[in-house]
């Protein structure tokens, strides 16, 4: 195994432990086992180590989305809901997902959210933009509209920054349905999956 990579395993090891985002570049160099300097020679920072890290366990589960949905021959509106199916079931290392949550490592559970809208947005500004050749969306600014459906399934809906109820999650999730259906123009309860058959654990 290469020092980059060790570096991250370093990083990850504090993330169990919980001392991940309060630790320095020392503890991560020497918990890595080298030296500071080993560590500058491949990171600039400590918020470089971060985003590798969230990276890499993170670029796992979008590149298994894109590959499945590639596999695909559905309509628009289909493959959105396959598309949060597939994030929803690929899932990360859960003890990773537990220590993200906790309030000393909200640096690193923020990068992490913002990583997960970065990749995420484009696929599915492109499944709005095939829904629009279909004729079964109106949309003139995917980009956009594709971050604003993420926007509360990443982050309001997000366990360890909110506490809602069962039922302030499906009142949530229905009122983004109808915000959809009619921004992009398609019947009702297009967007239904949304909130149908919703659990806890579809979310997470």
């Amino acid at each position: 195994m290469n020092k980059r990579e060790l570096i991250l395993d370093a990083l990850q090891e504090l993330l169990y432990e919980g001392t991940a985002g309060t630790a320095s570049v020392q503890d991560i160099a020497s918990k890595a086992g080298i030296a500071k300097g080993g560590l500058y020679y491949y990171f600039k920072s400590k918020e470089e180590v971060l985003d590798a890290l969230v990276e890499r366990q993170y670029s796992n589960v979008i590149e298994t989305c894109r590959i499945k949905l590639a596999a695909v021959n559905v309509a628009a509106s289909e493959k959105i809901k396959l598309l949060l199916y597939f994030y929803r079931s690929t899932a990360v290392d859960q003890s990773i997902d537990v220590a993200l949550h906790e309030p000393q490592n909200a640096a690193i559970h923020q990068k992490s959210m913002a990583f997960i809208m970065r990749q995420l947005a484009p696929i599915v500004a492109d499944i709005l933009q095939q829904g629009v050749a279909e004729k079964i969306f109106v949309c003139d600014q995917p980009e956009q509209m594709a971050e604003i459906l993420l926007s509360p399934i990443i982050f309001l809906l997000d366990p360890g920054l909110f506490t809602w109820t069962d039922h302030e999650v499906q009142l949530k999730l229905k009122a983004l349905a109808h915000m959809l259906e009619a921004s992009l123009q398609t019947p009702a309860d297009s967007f239904a999956f949304l909130y149908e058959n919703w659990t806890q654990q579809s979310l997470k």
